[in-house]
């Protein structure tokens, strides 16, 4: 068993990933968003080009992943999405790691301004725990029950 303080997260934006570092990335959503949850909208998007990625990999393997969009492009909060741990790798922190990494990186980039989620309603406890509040009625995305959840801006003293 691997603990999530053994494996490093790597960050970069979407234009400075390396090709084979992008491929093993969709083989990741592909494995986790349409044969396991069998998602059948496009994952690839716009939206992807303007984000930072951010993941964990064991030699030649993505084993959790999530991006990052700055404030402003989908909503007026920064966003974290397309979170994923491959099965194997689940219930060992990996996404907790990923996620306080992702939110240190907001407040540290575009300071206290606020992440907007659509979050799994199954994973709605996991995300309040880390301070994000359910602000919207449950919702279909992509065939699966979602809620929105917003964690507020800090404010500064």
């Amino acid at each position: 068993m691997i603990t999530s303080d053994t494996l490093p997260i790597r960050i970069c934006p979407f234009e400075a990933l390396p090709t084979t570092t992008y491929h093993r990335i969709v083989q990741a959503r592909e494995k986790v968003f349409f044969l396991e949850q069998h998602i059948t909208c496009p994952d690839a998007d716009d939206t992807d080009l303007r984000s930072i990625f951010q993941w964990i990999e064991r030699p030649g393997r993505i084993i959790a992943f999530l991006r990052i969009i700055p404030p402003g492009i989908i909503c007026k909060e920064a966003s974290v999405g397309r979170v994923l741990v491959d099965r194997e790798f689940r219930r060992q922190g990996l996404c907790r790691k990923m996620m306080r990494s992702a939110l240190q990186y907001i407040e540290t980039t575009w300071g206290p301004c606020g992440v907007r989620i659509s979050a799994q309603a199954h994973l709605e406890r996991f995300y309040a725990s880390l301070g994000f509040e359910t602000v919207t009625p449950p919702y279909e995305e992509a065939g699966i029950r979602h809620v929105g959840m917003l964690l507020h801006a800090k404010t500064r003293p």
